[in-house]
């Protein structure tokens, strides 16, 4: 009886113990590149159009789709978007394979408060661009 105890315990606590992580890293030093593009390097693709619904539980996004970021082509010196407008940006680069960066135009939101979290639904519409190869 002693032996079938310890024996779960040890089970459990291995069990308990054991887990999957995975860490995705970049390198910690940045690297400064800037070029200059005149209107005349770049092809007019299109206009776009992206949506992504987005859920916040005390203001933590959970759900969705993660690590999605679309291009926006330095334009925009690096600004942090949240989770949706990132999908809803990944969506719209998408529709244009062709197009290397999207410029966004405008945003539309609607947020569907609950008691403890919301609901936002983003749409995007973007300029889609290409670099042209010479």
């Amino acid at each position: 009886m002693k032996k079938i105890l310890i024996l779960s315990t040890f089970s459990i606590l291995l069990l308990a113990s054991s887990c999957t992580m995975r860490n995705k890293t970049i390198a910690g030093a940045q690297i400064e590149a800037r070029v200059n593009f005149q209107s005349s390097d770049l092809d007019y693709v299109g206009e776009v159009a992206g949506t992504a619904t987005q859920y916040y539980f005390l203001g933590i996004p959970y759900g969705g789709r993660r690590n999605h970021t679309a291009s926006t082509g330095g334009l925009l010196g690096g600004v942090n978007f949240d989770r949706a407008y990132n999908n809803a940006l990944y969506d719209a680069l998408n529709q244009k394979p062709d197009a290397d960066f999207v410029l966004p135009i405008s945003s539309e939101s609607t947020t569907n408060q609950a008691f403890l979290g919301r609901k936002v639904t983003l749409k995007v519409r973007a300029k889609a661009f290409k670099i042209k190869t010479k």
